[in-house]
């Protein structure tokens, strides 16, 4: 068994590969040794770390920038990184183990290995909420993601976390019939967790170390955060590259695992299963084993497995199989093609490092098959980043002139949108600085001055300045631009205004509901599925989960959660035949796909 792929073993696949292999590979690290720096630094990400795995030998692991800016430590191959959702995959080989055993069967209700929690009584059979379900997504259940704590917070228990106790998102329940969609549920795998720690006896974190970890020869990962864990880990930071608090988690199987790149390429390795040498990798599932966890689940739209995402390369045969991860204040991705035993990780410290990984994978699919990913790989560097050095030196006086200068000469260079103007007035309000708060959303609103968003986020600093006639101004704009932002409504009611004389929001005719309905192309591999529950229309992004959409007009849609509008376009048949999305300052169009 593989403990530990050493320094040695690592120079000397590389320098064999490069000796052999294509000269392409060569030259393709070195193209991101010179981009992953400047990407770094465009986006305020502190560091990074990447492994690329070519046809079965390691081509590349690599760390690049640092772990603590303050003391200007960099980031090394064995620096600690969170990497979010992913550890949904981890957490998975364990399950898998005890189905292995023998001691859960995958068709089986979950409740039947629970007896420390139930799940809430619903208007569905709970007895369908079986593992395979949990795994894949496909259980109809709610909670999509977990916010962290901080170290000063009492960390709720298993049972507290599932019954609501987890910093917002609520409890844990059915929502929706079991095994008909998919439909993402971090909170499904806290039930995962609870499994393991009933079946086997044991606290998740020891069973999974002991079980997967340890065996993989990951040793520097761990989902319990302890004081070596700490000490060789990175810290976090925000959007701005500043550092943050420390989070933990309850929900360890769902956002906990702390890991290297060291460490986890040992784990993409163990998930080729077809790979020549993969008993030396892994010794602890069967090769078939995690064959079945990479195909696609019932219910799962093709796009996900048990435990791993599925994605297809448009246009390719390529089909990737891993996840991607995101907490505050870090962001990772982890993607391995079994049939060509490929493989490609990146883990990041900053809380746009999506921005990174997102860039390199597109570099990369493209190095590895020719076709470009679309629209997802054109990431401008924020504008907020410019207009911050101003504020923090100069303060908020010139902000409107500098604005207005950067846009006039390097429009082409950076994101103007709203949302990032918007991103950085709430870093103010996080820091309590909510003067300059003010500034930056009232310069968002003299840029975007239809847009009902930055009236909102521009009222909610006046309020919180002590300007409540102001805000109510704001607030009122924000309704009168967008009925549907119930939000803006129920503050006005809480600040005793009457809004009985605002618009309402439009009542659609129902019986024109499934004029909506399709799937939306709007990018190679981006597509939104439209679908109706009741009397509401539901849009469900490919790997995302599905959101509401409020009727503002006949065709022209709200989105409360992330404050984006859908238009749909009619031909001179009055048919709908595409959708325009607007959110952030962008406008995306998508065609509607023909049955």
């Amino acid at each position: 068994m593989l403990k530990k792929i050493s320094l040695l073993f690592i120079l000397f696949s590389f320098t064999f590969y490069g000796q052999n292999k294509s000269k392409d590979v060569n030259s393709f690290t070195k193209e991101l040794d010179q981009k992953i720096p400047k990407l770094l630094k465009e986006f305020m990400v502190p560091g990074t770390a990447i492994a690329m795995i070519e046809n079965g030998e390691l081509v590349l692991q690599k760390a690049y920038g640092y772990a603590n800016l303050s003391k200007g430590e960099k980031v090394t191959t064995q620096t600690g990184f969170n990497i979010g959702s992913i550890s949904k995959t981890v957490a998975a080989w364990g399950i898998m183990k005890l189905v292995e055993e023998g001691k859960i069967h995958l068709d089986t209700p979950a409740e039947n290995y629970l007896t420390r929690w139930k799940l809430p009584e619903s208007d569905f059979d709970s007895k369908k909420v079986t593992i395979r379900r949990l795994l894949s997504h496909t259980a109809g259940l709610s909670l999509h993601g977990y916010p962290g704590w901080t170290p000063k917070d009492r960390l709720s228990t298993i049972e507290e976390s599932l019954n609501g106790r987890n910093n917002g998102p609520g409890r844990v329940e059915m929502i929706m019939e079991p095994g008909t969609k998919w439909k993402y549920s971090g909170g499904g795998y806290t039930i995962l967790q609870l499994i393991i720690e009933e079946v086997t006896g044991q606290k998740f974190e020891d069973y999974i170390q002991t079980t997967v970890l340890n065996p993989l020869g990951m040793t520097r990962s761990s989902y319990k955060i302890d004081e070596t864990i700490l000490k060789n880990s990175s810290l976090e930071h925000d959007g701005f590259g500043e550092q943050i608090d420390f989070e933990l988690f309850t929900a360890q199987a769902a956002a906990g695992l702390h890991t290297t790149i060291e460490d986890f390429t040992l784990f993409a390795y163990a998930s080729l299963f077809a790979h020549k040498d993969n008993k030396k990798y892994n010794d602890v599932l069967k090769a078939k084993t995690v064959e079945e966890m990479m195909k696609p689940a019932l219910a799962s739209n093709d796009s996900y497995g048990l435990g791993y995402q599925v994605q297809n390369i448009p246009n390719t045969s390529y089909i990737l199989k891993g996840h991607g991860g995101a907490n505050t204040g870090w962001h990772a991705f982890f993607r391995v093609n079994p049939d060509t035993n490929d493989g490609f990780i990146m883990i990041t410290n900053g809380g746009s490092g999506h921005n990174i990984y997102t860039q390199v994978f597109c570099d990369w699919i493209q190095w590895k098959t020719g076709e470009s990913m679309g629209s997802r790989c054109e990431v401008k560097p924020s504008i907020a980043g410019k207009l911050k050095a101003v504020i923090d030196s100069e303060g908020t006086n010139n902000l409107t002139s500098t604005y207005e200068s950067l846009k006039a000469n390097k429009s082409e260079d950076y994101n103007f949108s709203e949302g990032i103007i918007n991103d950085l007035g709430y870093y103010y309000m996080r820091r309590k600085e909510t003067d300059k708060a003010e500034s930056v959303f009232k310069l968002n609103v003299d840029q975007f001055p239809e847009s009902s968003n930055v009236y909102d986020s521009y009222a909610e600093a006046l309020l919180e300045n002590g300007n409540k006639e102001q805000a109510i101004v704001n607030y009122k704009k924000s309704v009168e631009l967008n009925p549907a932002n119930t939000n803006a409504v129920d503050i006005l009611k809480t600040l005793n205004v009457d809004v009985n004389n605002l618009p309402k929001a439009f009542e659609i005719d129902t019986t024109k509901l499934d004029d909506y309905i399709g799937n939306y192309q709007l990018s190679a591999d981006f597509i939104v599925t439209i679908s109706r529950e009741d009397d509401k229309l539901i849009a469900k992004p490919k790997g995302q989960s599905s959101l509401e959409i409020i009727p503002m007009s006949i065709d022209k849609f709200y989105v409360q959660e992330v404050k984006a509008e859908v238009t749909f376009n009619r031909n001179a048949n009055g048919e709908v035949e595409s959708m325009t999305l607007h959110q952030n300052g962008r406008d995306t169009f998508g065609k509607k796909l023909k049955e």
